[in-house]
C-alpha cells in the first residue's frame, strides 16, 4: 500500500521568516526519515518567484523542480504553490479551477436556481477564491488532488448561512455541484481523492450536519487529519476502504497557521 507524505501550510504570504520556518520543518522531518512527497502552500504570492517559491526550488534533486504556481482566481488575490517529490507524477497538471467557467456547475445553476439566484451566484463567483487542482500519480495509483484557501463569509445563495470556522457555504455548494468534484469522490479503483489546504471549517464543521438542507455536509465521505482550519483529507473509490493517516502532526510557524503533516496510506 502506498504511503504518501503530505505537508500543507497557509503561509499568510511569502516572507523571509516564513521561508526559513518552512525550510526548518522540512529539514527536521527529512532528517528523521520522513521526506514530504507533496508540499502545498496556500496564500503564496500572486505570482511565482517569491521567497518561499525560491526556497522550495532550492530543495534539490529529490524534488521535481521548480514548484508550480496557480492563482486564487480573484482580482488582487494570492496564489498556491505545489512541489512534489520525484516519486510523484503530475505536478505539471496543477492549475486554478475556475468554477464560474465550469460547465457542470453552470448547468446546475441554470437548472436549480431562479433567475435572481443565478445572477447572485455568478456575481459571487466573480469575487470568490477558487481552488487549484492536479492529477497526481504515486505508487501506481492516481490521486485527483485539490487545494483551497476556502472563501469566508455568510452565504449569498444560501442566504445568511454560516459554517463553523467561518467558511462561506456557497463555496462548498458550488464545489459539490462542479465538474472538479466528481473525480475527488470517485477516483477509480485503488485510488483516492486528496484535499489539502485551509478549508476555513473546523473539524466539527466537517463532521456534523450543517442544518442547511441544500448542503447537509461539507465534504461527505472524506476522512483525514486536521489542525484548526487546516486539513489533509482523502476519499476512496465507493466501496473501498478509507485511507489511513499516520505520522500526523503540526509545527508552529510564522503567520497564523501551523504547518500540518501526515502520511496518507491507501
Amino acid at each position: 500500500m502506498p504511503n504518501l507524505h503530505v505537508l500543507t501550510w497557509n503561509s499568510t504570504g511569502e516572507t523571509p521568516q516564513g521561508a526559513a520556518d518552512l525550510q526548518n520543518v522540512i529539514n527536521h522531518v527529512t532528517v528523521n526519515g520522513w521526506q514530504p512527497d507533496v508540499i502545498v502552500i496556500q496564500e503564496a504570492n500572486a505570482a511565482a518567484g517569491g521567497v518561499i517559491y525560491q526556497m522550495l526550488a532550492g530543495l534539490g534533486g529529490a524534488y521535481n523542480q521548480p514548484p508550480v504556481h496557480a492563482m486564487e482566481g480573484v482580482p488582487g488575490g494570492r496564489g498556491y504553490l505545489l512541489l512534489t517529490s520525484v516519486a510523484v507524477g503530475g505536478q505539471g497538471t496543477f492549475a486554478t479551477a475556475v468554477l464560474d467557467n465550469d460547465p457542470v456547475l453552470r448547468s446546475w445553476i441554470s437548472s436549480n436556481l431562479s433567475l435572481p439566484g443565478r445572477q447572485t451566484a455568478y456575481a459571487e463567483l466573480q469575487t470568490m477564491r477558487m481552488p487549484a487542482t492536479a492529477t497526481l500519480a504515486f505508487g501506481g495509483r492516481m490521486l485527483p488532488f485539490l487545494t483551497w484557501h476556502a472563501p469566508r463569509g455568510p452565504g449569498q445563495v444560501l442566504t445568511g448561512a454560516t459554517l463553523p470556522g467561518g467558511a462561506n457555504p456557497d463555496g462548498y455548494l458550488f464545489l459539490q455541484n462542479s465538474g472538479i468534484y466528481q473525480p475527488l469522490i470517485a477516483p477509480g479503483v485503488n485510488n483516492i481523492g486528496l484535499i489539502a489546504g485551509d478549508l476555513n471549517v473546523t473539524v466539527a464543521g466537517l463532521n456534523q450536519n450543517t442544518g442547511i438542507p441544500a448542503l447537509p455536509y461539507i465534504l461527505p465521505g472524506f476522512v483525514g487529519v486536521s489542525d484548526n482550519l487546516d486539513h489533509i483529507l482523502g476519499h476512496p473509490n465507493p466501496g473501498e476502504a478509507n485511507p489511513t493517516f499516520s505520522n500526523s502532526g503540526h509545527f508552529a510557524a510564522s503567520g497564523t497557521h501551523n504547518i500540518l503533516v501526515s502520511t496518507v496510506t491507501f
